[in-house]
């Protein structure tokens, strides 16, 4: 299975710059009904989709980042927010594209939620800020709430 961990991905301002934005009480973030199919909710905020960008900082955050990922062209950029509860949830294992991309997912913040790769081998991704990790759009995947911080965010990148 191919994927790649970046840790320390962004300058340390930038990603100070970013966590604000994303953790701030004015973000205005859309509720979800389920991450996948029949499992849990969520909420997001759309960055890049429909061969267009959503957000007024798509340039100032995403840009440099699909840069710096070497991506030739966005498929869809979107944040996504887990809330904390008692016990820790996940999303089904699923693909987020039916075509041959690329899937990055940055970790905005530090918590004890996590990534698995792989339904059957089970590779542990831990949520570290800062941390990009890359991986064949292919490779089932699921994402497993935390239960140690208010807010579990990552940014999710589908690109060529």
């Amino acid at each position: 299975m191919n994927y790649k961990i970046i840790d320390n991905f962004l300058q340390k301002d930038v990603l100070i710059s970013f966590q604000n934005l994303l953790m701030s009480t004015t973000l205005p973030w859309y509720w979800r009904e389920n991450m996948t199919k029949d499992d849990n909710f969520f909420f997001n905020y759309c960055f890049y989709n429909n061969h267009a960008p959503q957000s007024v900082f798509f340039n100032e955050f995403i840009t440099p980042m699909l840069i710096k990922l070497k991506c030739n062209a966005p498929v869809e950029v979107r944040a996504n927010l887990m809330l904390k509860k008692n016990i820790c949830y996940n999303s089904n294992f699923h693909i987020d594209k039916n075509f041959n991309c690329k899937t990055a997912i940055f970790y905005v913040n530090t918590n004890n939620g996590y990534t698995i790769l792989d339904k059957i081998k089970k590779i542990r991704i831990d949520s570290i800020e800062n941390r990009m990790l890359i991986f064949d759009s292919k490779i089932l995947h699921a994402a497993f709430s935390q239960t140690d911080t208010e807010r579990r965010i990552v940014v999710n990148f589908n690109y060529f």
